[in-house]
């Protein structure tokens, strides 16, 4: 933890709410007096200036910046102690102490800071000190006020609960606001960390993660979910549709005992599903392969797929996009070779047995089953339990 001392001169200052220990006060204050580096710490996702609304605050700053006090709705801190006095002149100086998140926190402290309006924090701060680009210009920047609500005697969990409630507005995705709670930490220790830049556990990360990356949080749950027989129990003819057609009532029922036998196996799912693509582009038809029955298969004409590069969770680039219902199946047959948490095999072995016999009897079944919509061979409960059968009536009596 590091303590954040600051010390701004506001056009107005009040406390406008008391109850036992807790405070609220609502500032006015020039935007120059602004402090940088306020930390996001309690804020559901970090900001981003590629967002709609910060390029619509950005607009105003340049253009109308008077008018931003207006049109703002303003910044909500976190802060440890706040005090205001009335200067001869009018103005009032705030001092405030925050209790903010250093390097040597291990991850459940989430501090004090800028717990709503990170948009419009990092819009003022890059309007007033950051690289603009040719022809961008903020010329009457120190013209604009911000409003700023600071709230003080908020405990750790409170912080959690309100950051929660006041970005649910801003159509933060759910499993931001779940991160928030810590949620995802036993997924993120299990993710290896070479994945890590791929996958995003809250919108509009630091920027050591790719801004670039296609994959979040609820994609690792899908993928859990397709092995999770205390979910989906292929001896009861339960199957994991929803990873397909529903993730996010998945990242909604999220339960850690749920998924713990499954969570340490993350690393070989991803394995897994990286070799069921590899298979998927050897059957395609452009390289004088075959599928299942030695019919040619040009996967890149198929519905939901295409002849575009795709990168995976693990990093690897393959040569085709590969929809999600020809490799959701094919993982979710391999939930049988589950036992308490273990794979019966070495999953290397595992892979060699059924792997490609599991690939190509998918590829038979969508020609028999699916040919015209790949979505609606997604939705069919016979697509999924047909794979999942074909490794059970085999390996297990059911």
């Amino acid at each position: 933890m590091q303590i954040l001392e600051l010390s701004v001169v506001a056009k107005a200052a009040c406390r406008a709410f008391v109850a036992d220990e807790t405070e609220i006060w609502n500032i006015t204050l020039p935007v120059s007096e602004l402090p940088q580096g306020l930390p996001f710490g309690p804020n559901a996702r970090n900001a981003s200036l590629d967002a709609k609304p910060a390029k619509a605050m950005l607009k105003t700053l340049s253009s109308e910046p008077e008018k931003f006090v207006l049109y703002n709705s303003g910044i909500m801190l976190i802060a440890d102690h706040i005090k205001a006095t009335r200067g001869e002149g009018g103005d009032f100086t705030v001092k405030m102490k925050l209790n903010a998140p250093s390097s040597d926190d291990e991850g459940d402290f989430l501090g004090h800071g800028v717990l709503n309006g990170g948009h419009t924090y990092k819009s003022l701060m890059h309007a007033m000190h950051g690289k603009h680009k040719r022809g961008e210009s903020y010329p009457k920047i120190t013209s604009a006020y911000v409003q700023v609500c600071v709230a003080v005697g908020i405990d750790e969990d409170e912080i959690k609960n309100i950051s929660r409630s006041r970005n649910l507005s801003l159509s933060v995705p759910l499993y931001a606001l779940k991160n928030l709670a810590h949620d995802w930490k036993p997924i993120e220790e299990a993710l290896p960390e070479q994945y890590r830049n791929n996958v995003l556990f809250k919108p509009n990360e630091d920027s050591d993660i790719d801004e670039k990356a296609s994959y979040d949080v609820t994609d690792l749950v899908r993928r859990l979910s397709l092995v999770n027989n205390k979910l989906f129990d292929f001896r009861l003819d339960k199957h994991p549709l929803k990873a397909y057609s529903s993730p996010g009532s998945l990242v909604q029922g999220w339960k850690q005992e749920d998924y713990k036998e499954v969570i340490p196996l993350l690393k070989d799912i991803l394995w897994l599903e990286q070799k069921i693509m590899e298979q998927h582009v050897k059957v395609n038809g452009k390289v004088n392969s075959t599928g299942a029955n030695g019919k040619k298969i040009v996967i890149s004409k198929v519905s939901g797929c295409s002849q575009k590069p795709m990168k995976l969770i693990t990093g690897a680039e393959i040569s085709l996009t590969i929809g999600e219902i020809f490799y959701m199946p094919v993982l979710a047959a391999f939930r049988v070779l589950l036992r308490d948490g273990e794979w019966t095999k070495p999953v290397e072995e595992l892979w060699e047995e059924w792997g490609p016999q599991l690939v190509d009897r998918l590829w038979d079944t969508y020609r028999s089953e699916g040919r015209s919509s790949a979505s609606a061979f997604a939705r069919s409960k016979s697509t999924w339990s047909t794979l999942t059968n074909m490794v059970a009536m085999q390996f297990v009596q059911i």
